[in-house]
């Protein structure tokens, strides 16, 4: 498994799971799941157990936070 920094989104955020599942703030999210984030929101947990495949638009501009 693995996870990604807390960052705050610059722009919105869409996200489409193609493969597998994670988690988003404590939302499951599974193959067909579609998930968005609206601009200025900031993500702390996101997760996998198993891995996964996304289709993420956003924008190069999020801020990573530590």
């Amino acid at each position: 498994g693995t996870s990604y920094a807390p960052h705050r989104h610059a722009a919105v955020e869409e996200l489409y799971v193609l493969e597998g599942g994670c988690s988003i703030a404590g939302r499951e999210l599974a193959v067909g799941d579609y998930h968005r984030a609206e601009a200025g929101t900031v993500h702390h947990d996101t997760s996998t157990d198993d891995g996964c495949l996304l289709l993420i638009i956003s924008s190069p501009q999020n801020e990573l936070l530590k």
